[in-house]
């Protein structure tokens, strides 16, 4: 339907809590930069002290990493080094907020934040609020599948809904410009189905058509704190784009 040409990279936004899947992020932000330079950002969320203390403020805020952390981390600085075009900074965030989340987007200049399965899954509420956050601002999101290690994102299927306006030439202003993959499937109306015929014949076309990327969009909602980080269409264990969908 349409090819979205690579022409320059800006930097990537990771979520992290250093679970073993931060790894196969990374090597997906290395893999989309294209040879380009890129910053990625390990952002390590953490909850505001809850003290009128300054010294146990900061005592507090240091938190030390585990064995396995530090082992994740390592990798991530090995696989940058060897990319010899990418930088890997991390970034320690205490409490988040929509506005602190727009200016931290703005100030990283970031054009891509990538969400592995482990973040969204968290139980912890601070990473529960940033990701809900997230997903209320412009920026594109990256949702990685379970098996996700490296894949070529080459052939896309958009999932559009039913109530959207959005038709698959109308995406290419919304993409970032690093992603460099065609639109070949196309699946509307696709909340009106039942659940176990849509992914029968999703999955058809999947396998028909190699998808290996689907791209959906999102519109603002509510923050719910108790609600689980979840998406609809996980269960195709696939990589999905999300794209915001401006509300006219």
């Amino acid at each position: 339907m349409y090819h979205q040409n690579n022409t320059y990279m800006k930097n990537i936004l990771i979520p992290s809590t250093l679970e073993p899947d931060t790894i196969n992020a990374v090597k997906i932000a290395i893999q989309q930069s294209k040879g380009k330079k890129c910053t990625l950002f390990l952002v390590l969320a953490e909850e505001i002290p809850d003290t009128h203390s300054s010294a146990t403020f900061l005592r507090s805020m240091k938190s030390e990493m585990t064995v396995s952390q530090k082992k994740v981390l390592e990798y991530c600085r090995e696989l940058i080094t060897i990319s010899q075009n990418c930088t890997l900074k991390i970034h320690y965030q205490y409490g988040i907020s929509a506005p602190l989340m727009r200016n931290l987007i703005q100030h990283l200049e970031i054009e891509l934040a990538i969400l592995t399965p482990s973040y969204r899954k968290t139980e912890r509420k601070i990473h529960n609020q940033f990701v809900q956050i997230l997903n209320n601002c412009k920026c594109p999101i990256l949702h990685l599948s379970s098996n996700c290690e490296e894949y070529d994102l080459t052939k896309a299927m958009y999932l559009k809904q039913s109530k959207s306006k959005l038709q698959p030439e109308d995406l290419q202003e919304l993409i970032p410009n690093h992603f460099d993959f065609k639109i070949v499937s196309l699946a509307t109306d696709f909340n009106d189905q039942n659940p176990e015929d849509l992914k029968s014949s999703l999955n058809e076309a999947i396998v028909k058509n190699k998808i290996d990327l689907l791209i959906e969009t999102r519109k603002p909602k509510k923050i719910k704190l108790k609600n689980k980080n979840t998406n609809t269409n996980e269960n195709f264990d696939l990589p999905i784009l999300s794209l915001y969908e401006r509300v006219l």
